[in-house]
């Protein structure tokens, strides 16, 4: 029980001991009868709200009128709180569970900040199949997230407790969408130095501070007021283009097909052989749009003899099945 509950409870005791000191002493001096009686009489009044004994005085019909409504209102008060208490224990279940199956990630996605742009990421990676858990200091957005379905907890990502507590160490890659720079800037830090392996994607609202979060330590920096300018310039200039994009990527509905990349593993079918040869081989639907060589050369719209090497990645085009068994033969 915290301090919080544990004063509340003090309260209530106060409050009800003073009541039963208040009816005890002034039936007895009103109604002039004994300290026993009316400190009986005082209990019947407190429990039943109604007047047993009969007091004939005025003053002791207002002690009565008191006594009764501050039994309602103590009574109604002690409701509200346990029902407040019950709330919490669950919300405190529902936390450990969320904790417990954070404590089971491996190779996952830390998503710091909940906002407009942090949501879409989530939801983004929900849609993947992905597994990530997203962090934010406000606990309506990580309830929304629960909701949804998603993993999340209520924490300040800037604080190297946080990360630690959503498996940093074991975590394949961090994306850092809060609302400021600034703090972005300080999740970068802290995160690069937690883990030299993580991949990391920030966010920047100026473009100068583009620079400051590479340095930092992320790989990839995004401006979302840049990138929406453009998709918003593109409407407007390129309307067929973009519609056709949107058909492709499956942001309209209309479509099942996504866009992946995959690296080709030292153990890949793929290795030491050509691309066209082999994904015909494996009965691959998927195409291969691009293709990032391990010695920084990159290819696009490769014909299909190119030999592949280990270490290659692979920018996949196809439908979840088609992408599935292209990583089996890829990985």
């Amino acid at each position: 029980m915290n301090t919080h509950n544990a004063r509340t409870i003090r309260g209530l005791i106060i409050f009800a001991v003073s009541l039963g000191l208040l009816g005890t002493f002034g039936f007895a001096n009103f109604a002039h009868i004994s300290i026993a009686e009316a400190a009986y009489a005082t209990i019947l009044i407190l429990l039943t709200h109604y007047d047993h004994y009969g007091f004939a005085d005025s003053k002791s019909r207002l002690l009565v009128i008191i006594l009764i409504l501050s039994s309602l209102g103590l009574i109604a008060y002690l409701l509200k709180w346990l029902a407040e208490y019950m709330m919490g224990l669950s919300d405190n279940v529902r936390r450990l569970r969320v904790k417990s199956k954070v404590e089971k990630l491996k190779d996952h996605y830390i998503v710091c900040g909940l906002g407009r742009v942090g949501s879409q990421v989530a939801g983004e990676m929900h849609h993947e199949g992905v597994p990530f858990v997203g962090v934010d200091r406000d606990e309506a957005k990580v309830a929304e997230a629960n909701e949804r379905g998603e993993l999340a907890l209520a924490l300040d990502s800037t604080l190297e407790t946080a990360l630690t507590e959503v498996g940093i160490s074991r975590a394949a890659g961090l994306v850092a969408c809060l609302g400021e720079d600034s703090l972005n800037l300080f999740v970068v830090l802290a995160a690069r130095a937690m883990n030299p392996d993580l991949y990391i994607v920030a966010r920047a609202n100026r473009p100068e501070n583009e620079i400051k979060l590479k340095r930092a330590g992320a790989d990839r920096v995004a401006l979302p007021y840049q990138i929406g300018g453009y998709h918003m310039a593109s409407m407007a200039l390129r309307p067929n283009v973009v519609d056709y994009m949107d058909i492709m990527t499956g942001k309209n509905g209309l479509t099942e097909l996504e866009v992946e990349e995959m690296v080709v593993s030292e153990v890949s079918k793929l290795a030491g052989r050509r691309l066209g040869t082999a994904l015909a081989e494996g009965e691959v639907g998927a195409t291969v749009i691009a293709i990032n060589g391990a010695d920084g050369t990159s290819r696009v719209r490769p014909t299909g003899k190119e030999i592949i090497y280990k270490g290659d990645r692979l920018i996949i085009l196809g439908s979840k099945r088609d992408l599935t068994a292209a990583s089996e033969l890829i990985r």
